[in-house]
């Protein structure tokens, strides 16, 4: 069987809809954008940190601070910059599953414009615009944007973190990571 199969098999085992999945897909997509560009500052500024302080032009400088006796201020800003990759693990786990909802064989295409329209836009669109846009009356449209944030939330738990987990166990072989 192969992915959409089985994401339509889980996404349809209850028709309704889980509530906690719902709920966590919903919150998490609300932050998404907020994350997102928080991540970005973060990593601007410890380049510009390592830049203005030490005339260093990126991050790959940092283990030139721990040889030359400023280890207190390369923890530092290594530990800040894991910080960063860890988040943009999850911003690429969380993209990759809303490609895998689009990827969803009945109404994938829609509820991949439902998420992307709400949540992964620079400039918000208003609700009519929404509507316009997507084609659809507002029962509709509310109707098939909780279905969708559903199916993100079933992709993103179910599929994709499994998967970004196996991976981290294949490369760092047991080393502890924790995502999430």
């Amino acid at each position: 069987m192969n992915n959409k199969n089985i994401l339509h098999t889980i996404a349809n085992r209850h028709k309704n809809i889980d509530p906690k999945t719902y709920h966590n897909a919903n919150q998490l997509l609300r932050i998404y954008s907020d994350v997102v560009w928080n991540n970005v500052e973060a990593y601007t500024d410890v380049i510009r940190e390592c830049n203005e302080t030490y005339g260093l032009p990126n991050y790959k400088g940092l283990e030139i601070l721990a040889e030359i006796g400023e280890e207190e201020k390369a923890i530092e800003l290594k530990e800040r910059l894991m910080n960063v990759a860890e988040n943009k693990i999850i911003i690429e786990a969380i993209e990759r599953a809303l490609l895998h909802v689009k990827d969803y064989k009945h109404n994938g295409e829609v509820y991949y414009d439902i998420i992307y329209k709400n949540f992964f836009v620079k400039y918000k669109y208003t609700e009519d615009d929404l509507l316009d846009e997507l084609k659809m009356s507002r029962s509709t449209y509310y109707r098939k944007r909780k279905e969708a944030i559903h199916l993100f939330g079933v992709s993103l738990w179910g599929f994709i973190i499994p998967k970004v987990l196996k991976s981290f166990d294949a490369r760092y072989n047991g080393t502890e990571m924790i995502l999430i």
